[in-house]
């Protein structure tokens, strides 16, 4: 089941603009970027990203792979767009805290090096009498999974929830303006040319190229407690795709 992404997207923009759906298959296939131009009373234009999330690589390997190119290409598009400002990490609860803290650490503490905040929104909390109080009972399990925030939100997306559902998203616009930087941060992540791809093919690659993928294996092996083969796969994934 879905974390309710798409469905926070709609709470954003106040509007249904993405997708949405109910049963097991996946809503968000790729990614989709939507433009929110009367967020605040500023008149700032927002640009808010629904994406796939990254899924357990030893219980779907097919979904882990595909996700993970999706979201190499995402940080492209991202860094096109002039960069992150703000890292929206959507949950719903009861979800595996395993699932939790290796989404956490592959984009937090390595692929941005926790370079950009990052918030929770906890999705799914309309059966709470106080929303709030989801936060209360599990935040020290998160925080001894080492999952650390800048800031949360306890949600329910359901519009026919009136009370909660304008409190969630009062909760949601206050994470993002009081969190989203001002200035957002590169990842640094270079579309692969063609000539590139083919000096690789013949064992040629970039130094460069070769030192990040070398260090961004490191990392997945030592933070997200990765095996070789698989952040291998990973790593060269994200600097090639």
């Amino acid at each position: 089941m879905g974390a309710g992404k798409s469905s926070l997207i709609n709470l954003i923009a106040d509007r249904d603009i993405a997708k949405t759906g109910s049963n097991l298959k996946r809503c968000t296939l790729t990614w989709t970027k939507y433009v929110v131009p009367t967020l605040f009373k500023d008149g700032m234009q927002h640009n808010v990203f629904d994406t796939m999330g990254i899924e357990n690589p030893e219980l779907e390997p097919y979904e882990y792979h595909r996700s993970i190119k999706n979201a190499s290409r995402l940080l492209r598009e991202l860094d096109a767009c002039g960069g992150t400002s703000l890292l929206v990490y959507c949950v719903q609860k009861g979800r595996d805290s395993g699932a939790l803290r290796s989404n956490y650490q592959l984009f937090c503490e390595v692929l941005y090096q926790r370079r950009v905040p990052v918030v929770m929104v906890v999705t799914g909390l309309e059966d709470e009498d106080v929303m709030e109080k989801w936060w209360e009972r599990n935040h020290r399990s998160l925080e001894a999974s080492q999952i650390i925030v800048e800031g949360h939100a306890c949600v329910t997306t359901l519009k026919n929830e009136k009370v909660k559902y304008e409190l969630s998203r009062e909760a949601v616009l206050k994470l993002i303006r009081q969190y989203a930087i001002g200035t957002p941060v590169s990842g640094g992540w270079k579309k692969e040319g063609i000539i590139s791809a083919f000096k690789r093919r013949f064992g040629r690659s970039d130094p460069e190229d070769k030192k990040l993928q070398n260090k961004l294996q490191n990392d997945l092996e030592g933070q997200c407690g990765m095996k070789t083969k698989l952040a291998s796969k990973v790593a060269k994934t994200f600097v090639y795709s």
